[in-house]
């Protein structure tokens, strides 16, 4: 048995159980239906690509694939295999044209009452009445699928109307968009009024349907609006502790993912002003820990970079709330899910995760490694630096210039000994000056006066041999003086105005009118 593939299916059969919860749960026309056909087709797809057809085999209690039982000791698909198995769906067959749409007309169909879906013909005949193509039960023959896919194609598609009958029998009564969302105001205008702790409670209870049913388009600023008022009684000083309370509560049942989706939809729209945006930042880092684990893991499937910089200015905001989620992360087998990670944590800026990000200068892809060493420069402290020191000696030659360059960049005064010992060492090739150029910026930066004897040698040093690399040595190194500041380089400075290399003598005058003006 391929496990993979038996993985994968397990997977996508669970997506379409979270459709069927959401078709039960949200009003019809709710924005969050699509996102979850969507969320559902994403987990199809890698059973549908470079293929003709997937299929399956419905039994009471499991689904088969290729004869073989798919996770059959998982609940939640055996509950699953024996729904469809009770609306007559032996075989369940799927083409790679699926949509989204029909996805969704489907589930919506697949929780129509079994008797009522017979006297409506069945369920083919119900799909076929709505233009879902792409799925077909209880047909093997692939090329009788294909003749009747045409047939039906190409036939005039029904209209809106219609296929909102098909897919609304037996749907359950629901308020209009209209009367929630007055309802929703009405609650949250007793609720700053309200002066007592148990009406407070109550009130806040009324809340959570009322928004969790408010979640379209054009109720989006009253449930920002809502969201702020509690996280406002949640952190207040003027709160009391019992309503703080009360708040947190109410936010913890809130964050559900079908919520949380709702407002990164919100964040990450096209139409949001940069005022809302930081708002719904500020409100996702409010909910912690679900909504961090939920935003990392968007963040992990995002394309986009300007919604990737987003997604991650809520991680961040969220601080240690989100550093768990993100250390689960950072040994994931995408690089660019660790890198990002590293990178999030580097702007927390927690030291106690240099201990999870010390490892991953070991990684196997460098750009992981880059970035590690770079959040390690942001965290900074006596940690950090030893960290860095330790990184200058790696075999890895370009993460041991960026480790110089780093030490510089936090001027880590403890460094120093460190950087004058790379700088004093002997050797011409290009590796070898490179690292040693590295070491001298560094130095500068820093600033420190205890560099000025190595520094001073070098800037004084001419080779007959290799004196092209030796010149650059000695230009960083009289810039380096000139960043210093100590006047006790002026003469080696004023003497190598009157070098030969027009380069280095150009470098030594320009150090020199530093130290005038640091010493004026």
């Amino acid at each position: 048995m391929d496990q993979d593939i038996h993985t994968l299916i397990a997977s996508a059969l669970t997506g379409l159980v979270k459709q069927i919860k959401a078709v039960r749960y949200y009003p019809s026309g709710h924005p969050a239906l699509l996102a979850a056909a969507e969320e559902s087709l994403k987990g199809l797809q890698p059973l549908l690509a470079g293929t003709q057809q997937f299929s399956l085999t419905v039994r009471k209690e499991a689904f088969l694939f290729d004869d073989q039982p798919v996770a059959k000791t998982q609940q939640v698909l055996t509950q699953f295999a024996t729904f469809c198995f009770a609306r007559r769906i032996q075989y369940l067959t799927l083409l790679p044209e699926l949509s989204s749409e029909e996805l969704h007309r489907f589930i919506h169909l697949l929780v129509i009452d079994p008797q009522e879906v017979q006297k409506l013909g069945g369920l083919q005949s119900l799909m076929e009445k709505t233009h879902t193509t792409n799925i077909w039960i209880n047909e093997q023959d692939f090329d009788t699928i294909l003749e009747k896919k045409e047939e039906i194609e190409a036939q005039p598609e029904p209209d809106e109307e219609t296929i909102a009958a098909l897919l609304s029998q037996e749907a359950p009564p629901q308020k209009t968009a209209q009367v929630q969302s007055q309802d929703l105001k009405t609650v949250l205008k007793k609720l700053q009024q309200e002066r007592d702790d148990q009406k407070f409670w109550q009130l806040l209870q009324e809340i959570i349907p009322l928004l969790r049913l408010s979640l379209t388009e054009e109720n989006r600023g009253l449930v920002m609006q809502a969201f702020v008022l509690i996280c406002r009684f949640a952190s207040a000083k003027s709160s009391s502790e019992t309503r703080r309370e009360y708040s947190l509560n109410t936010l913890r049942q809130l964050a559900t993912d079908e919520m949380i989706d709702y407002l990164v939809a919100s964040l990450l729209s096209p139409k949001a002003a940069e005022k809302s945006r930081q708002t719904l930042t500020r409100v996702l880092a409010f909910l912690e820990e679900k909504a961090t684990r939920r935003v990392m893991s968007l963040l992990s499937l995002e394309k986009s970079a300007a919604n990737r910089k987003l997604l991650a200015a809520v991680l961040i905001l969220s601080g240690p709330a989100a550093v768990p989620v993100l250390q689960e992360h950072l040994l994931d087998e995408r690089w660019y899910v660790a890198r990002n990670a590293i990178a999030i944590l580097g702007e927390i800026r927690r030291p106690d995760c240099l201990v999870h990000l010390t490892p991953l200068l070991q990684h196997n892809d460098i750009r992981v490694r880059r970035e590690t060493v770079r959040s390690l420069t942001k965290i900074g402290g006596p940690r950090a630096i030893n960290i860095l020191l330790q990184t200058t000696a790696a075999d890895d030659q370009e993460l041991r210039r960026q480790a110089l360059l780093s030490l510089g960049a936090i001027r880590a005064a403890s460094a120093v000994p460190t950087l004058i010992k790379i700088v004093k060492k002997q050797g011409w090739s290009r590796d070898s000056v490179d690292l040693r150029k590295d070491a001298i910026r560094s130095l500068g930066e820093i600033r420190s006066s205890d560099a000025v004897p190595a520094l001073e040698q070098i800037v004084s040093r001419r080779r007959l041999f290799k004196r092209q690399r030796c010149n650059e040595l000695r230009v960083l190194a009289a810039a380096a003086l000139g960043d210093i500041g100590d006047d006790t380089a002026r003469a080696t400075l004023e003497k190598t105005t009157l070098d030969k290399s027009p380069e280095v003598a150009r470098a030594a005058n320009k150090a020199l009118q530093q130290l005038d003006k640091a010493n004026s």
